[in-house]
């Protein structure tokens, strides 16, 4: 349903979700009340992924409609990439390459990126490369890459001679991980596989974040009362070893469960270890598999760990045992954690 009050967007109120039936570990803990944001981008980017509120796919796509409005084309390549992980709605392709033609048209090198992205897995190499070609000559790492090694295995042809190693010496340049990784000589699986670039927030993400763990603890409780989930991760991660602080692993479960359910990967990973030592939480691999199948969804290498974490944990668990997981999984998704 369509919100059509941008304060009561912003304001709202809701409950966090938690695990249904018997399996809840904590009760539910109301989400304090948020501030106005500085953009509409800013808003819709912080509850697509859960920084500082819960996270809520309906709220994000709110926000990007109304930055997409006045012509934010980073809002239309997110709403894409929203469209295509079926996030807020079912999936789909057609709306998500709507979006990007819409984001390209105004300049966004990741919704070209993307739509290579689509031609690319449309066995269509040509307009692939055409596409990652204009995100590449923008400065896009990805597009560069993945230009460079379409060239190189022959896919497409390039009439710059020396075309494939100035994108991968232009990819290496800015630090892309898979162009490193090809020039020390380590195979990647990422060439036919590749994620959907979104376009990132400069101020919900980056030194903040990083600056996090070095607070006092008076900032740290300040902050994780306003409902920062990186203050409440870093809180309950001294609270539950004992640094600079007395040792309360019972509170710092209930600090990571609610980080947790605001969509934040660190929480759902140490949680999901909690669950499986039993530490102040039910002793359940269904509920560890859950939060690792969240955090998995995460971008970046937090998520490919809890992956790999994921998989290593289902060998010693039932078909019911991860079915059952999936289910807590989904559930939790819909209801935006």
């Amino acid at each position: 349903m369509r919100i059509t009050i941008i304060t009561a967007f912003l304001a709202a109120t809701a409950s966090l979700a938690g695990c249904a039936g018997s399996t809840n570990v904590y009760p539910l803990f109301p989400a304090e009340q948020t501030t106005a944001f500085t953009s509409d981008f800013t808003a819709g980017y912080r509850y697509q992924f859960g920084i500082g509120v819960p996270r809520n796919y309906e709220y994000a796509i709110y926000a990007y409609e109304k930055a997409a409005d006045k012509g934010d084309a980073k809002a239309l390549n997110n709403l894409g990439v929203m469209a295509m992980r079926g996030e807020g709605s079912s999936v789909s392709p057609g709306k998500g390459g709507s979006y990007f033609r819409k984001a390209a048209q105004l300049g966004s090198a990741s919704a070209h990126f993307n739509l290579g992205l689509i031609a690319d897995n449309g066995r269509n190499p040509a307009k692939a490369a055409e596409e990652y070609r204009i995100a590449a000559e923008m400065g896009h790492a990805e597009a560069q890459y993945r230009l460079s090694t379409m060239i190189e295995s022959g896919e497409v042809l390039s009439k710059e001679p020396g075309e494939a190693r100035r994108m991968l010496d232009m990819a290496v340049a800015r630090q892309d991980k898979d162009a490193l990784a090809r020039i020390n000589g380590i195979r990647t699986d990422k060439d036919v596989a590749r994620y959907l670039a979104t376009e990132n927030c400069t101020e919900c993400t980056g030194a903040a974040d990083k600056a996090m763990a070095a607070r006092g603890l008076d900032a740290l409780n300040q902050l994780a009362e306003e409902g920062d989930a990186s203050a409440r991760y870093n809180l309950a991660v001294r609270l539950l070893q004992g640094n600079d602080a007395n040792s309360d692993p019972s509170e710092a479960a209930r600090l990571f469960t609610l980080a947790a359910r605001q969509g934040y990967a660190p929480a759902q990973r140490q949680l999901a270890q909690m669950h499986l030592r039993g530490q102040a939480v039910a002793k359940s691999k269904v509920l560890a598999h859950m939060w690792l199948n969240l955090a998995a969804r995460s971008d970046g290498d937090e998520g490919k760990t809890a992956f790999t974490e994921m998989e290593a944990l289902e060998q010693s668990m039932t078909s019911a045992e991860i079915d059952q997981a999936q289910d807590l999984a989904a559930t939790g998704a819909n209801k935006g954690r």
